[in-house]
């Protein structure tokens, strides 16, 4: 028996799907652009040549032979050029005769009209068209699909609209250029989550680049440190530790802790003193927070199990990673009780001897709110087809485990209120008629080379819920390495949480009252 084959119909083009974000703004859209290439064998007098074209191109004719000289047959002149140019400057070829010489070609491209804003959430495509990073990337079977079979033409990606506001993005943008410009920092990172349903509002990731002008970035600024850079989260963790410590129920946080400045203790046959920053006198579990006292966090932390004391910390997604939609997925990692040290869970408990994110520490606080439920992070609202609008998927609200009671996240919320009052490490991110709730840090980063904190560098830091009674907004903000006349978080990250908020309030996002929770 003959076996025959027929080529099947397929479309000719495929049109890549536009990404949105939640109020339908275009943040990456295919579109077509004009090129200008000369035929270098075929070019009778490169000078008159450089000259009709230099007006189009916007270069001056030097330029245009420099250009042309890099090339051995076919130079590209101009990648794009305006539009608006395109009619013109063909008129000028056929007036002087350059048709064969001068040659514009219409190519399919992406424009990207946030530029830098959330440009390493995004990513952006090659030559070709297709997703190289970012949701460019892991979402490119959706946006950039096979050409379908039959009699039609075209065959349309889907639309994918992220859970992202401009709006918020724009905000938390002007903070982390903010802190750059004052502050120098080697990076910087920050995060907005909707509190009722974990949806990312903004993620931004200082230093950035603008994705239409792809070949300036370098690889640092194409780096997402918001989801994807690992650190030791310092004091902002201990609102997580002292969940844990009171989850667990063993510790004497109803009797006072008495800070005299330093808290010393046993691991083994040695002594370990931990310092504070200042004398805090009689210290409870609000005034730990808003004090931010090592010795008072560490005193319960080492009467609680260990393996209780993790337990709850890894049910917080602290040994997790989250699959937001784009393509790596960091792992937050805190070892193995088994393998701790004499000091390791008093470390722990203010923030080091872990690795974490801003993510994982922005979505941990979603247990802190009244439920107690930690939530998956989201950062893909919905795919729709273009072609009818249809809904392929949406986002649901995930509850990923109820790890606290509202009895103790209403206290770790009230003493991240008080933090925010006078004397509190919180009151620069506080603003006028918003009940805010802030925990600052100022985390010792490791130095890989001499495994010491002593040389090393610090991690500004500082995460804030508001309005703290019923949080609508989880914000986390931070500067690694600041070299300005600052190093701490109250002095970096909480200003930088109150200009934001602020916004917010701008915005109409948050309505500001008169009364305040005590």
């Amino acid at each position: 028996m003959v076996k025959t084959y027929t080529n099947p119909n397929v479309a000719k083009q495929v049109v890549r799907g536009t990404i949105y974000d939640r109020n339908q703004r275009i943040l990456a859209i295919q579109t077509p652009y004009w090129g200008v290439y000369l035929h270098l064998n075929a070019v009778k007098d490169l000078q008159l040549v450089s000259e009709v074209i230099a007006p189009f191109v916007q270069m001056n004719p030097q330029e245009i032979q420099n250009k042309a000289a890099s090339y051995t047959t076919y130079a590209q002149i101009k990648e794009r050029i305006d539009e608006q140019m395109v009619q013109p400057l063909l008129d000028a070829i056929q007036k002087y005769s350059l048709k064969g010489q001068v040659n514009v070609e219409k190519r399919i491209g992406r424009t990207y009209p946030a530029q830098f804003h959330a440009s390493q959430t995004i990513g952006f495509t090659n030559t070709e068209g297709e997703g190289i990073e970012g949701i460019e990337l892991s979402q490119e079977s959706y946006l950039n699909p096979y050409p379908e079979i039959g009699e039609a033409l075209v065959t349309y990606g889907q639309d994918i609209t992220l859970t992202l506001d401009l709006d918020i993005q724009y905000a938390l943008d002007v903070q982390l250029q903010q802190i750059a410009d004052e502050h120098n920092p080697d990076y910087a990172m920050a995060i907005v989550l909707d509190a009722a349903n974990a949806d990312i509002l903004g993620m931004g990731s200082y230093p950035w680049y603008d994705i239409n002008n792809l070949s300036s970035s370098n690889a640092e600024q194409r780096k997402n440190h918001a989801v994807n850079h690992l650190f030791e989260p310092g004091s902002v963790f201990k609102l997580f530790s002292l969940a844990s410590v009171l989850k667990a129920g063993q510790a004497q946080t109803s009797e006072p802790f008495e800070c005299d400045g330093s808290y010393t203790f046993k691991a083994g046959a040695s002594n370990i003193t931990i310092n504070c920053t200042a004398v805090h006198g009689q210290v409870d579990p609000k005034t730990m927070i808003s004090k931010s006292c090592n010795g008072a966090i560490v005193h319960w932390a080492l009467q609680t199990d260990p393996q209780a004391f993790y337990d709850t910390l890894s049910r917080l997604g602290f040994n997790s990673s989250y699959d937001i939609g784009l393509p790596s997925r960091a792992r937050s990692q805190i070892a193995l009780p088994s393998t701790w040290s004499g000091r390791s869970q008093a470390t722990i408990a203010f923030g080091q001897e872990l690795l974490s994110s801003a993510l994982h520490l922005a979505t941990a606080a979603t247990a802190l709110c009244p439920s107690g439920e930690l939530l998956q992070p989201n950062l893909i609202l919905r795919r729709t087809s273009p072609v009818d609008g249809s809904i392929l998927y949406e986002r649901q609200r995930v509850v990923l485990d109820t790890v606290l009671d509202s009895e103790i996240a209403n206290l770790i919320r009230s003493g991240m209120f008080k933090a925010s009052e006078e004397g509190g490490t919180g009151v620069h991110a506080r603003v006028s008629g918003i009940d805010i709730g802030v925990k600052t840090g100022t985390a010792q980063i490791l130095n890989p080379q001499t495994n010491s904190y002593e040389d090393g560098t610090v991690l500004a830091s500082a995460l804030a819920m508001v309005p703290i009674e019923n949080p609508k907004y989880i914000i986390y903000i931070g500067a690694g390495n600041p070299k300005g006349n600052t190093i701490w978080g109250s002095n970096i990250a909480a200003p930088a949480i109150a200009n934001l908020v602020q916004t917010l309030v701008s915005q109409g996002k948050l309505t500001p009252k008169d009364t305040a929770i005590r």
